[in-house]
């Protein structure tokens, strides 16, 4: 499974901002996601993937700051970049 990429500017920010800060970002990026119903255009679909692909690095850095994921696991699913 590749890695996500993500910026490292923005993992910054999510690792040191409130911790319910970034919960409602997950929260906010799942119902966005849960109303882009049906995606038809590859273009929707390359929208949807993005959100997707953020919802999970945001749910990776939930779980490493929670320390339910190791930065060695986090590492392994996203690729920071600068």
């Amino acid at each position: 499974m590749p890695r996500i990429p993500f910026p490292r500017s923005n993992f910054d920010d999510l690792r040191n901002c409130p911790l319910d800060k970034l919960e409602e970002d997950i929260s906010r990026t799942s119902i966005r996601l849960k109303l882009q119903n049906n995606p038809a255009t590859d273009i929707e679909r390359g929208r949807y993937q993005e959100e997707l692909d953020k919802l999970s690095v945001f749910k990776y850095i939930s779980q490493l700051r929670k320390g339910k994921l190791s930065y060695e696991d986090f590492s392994q699913k996203v690729e920071l970049s600068s």
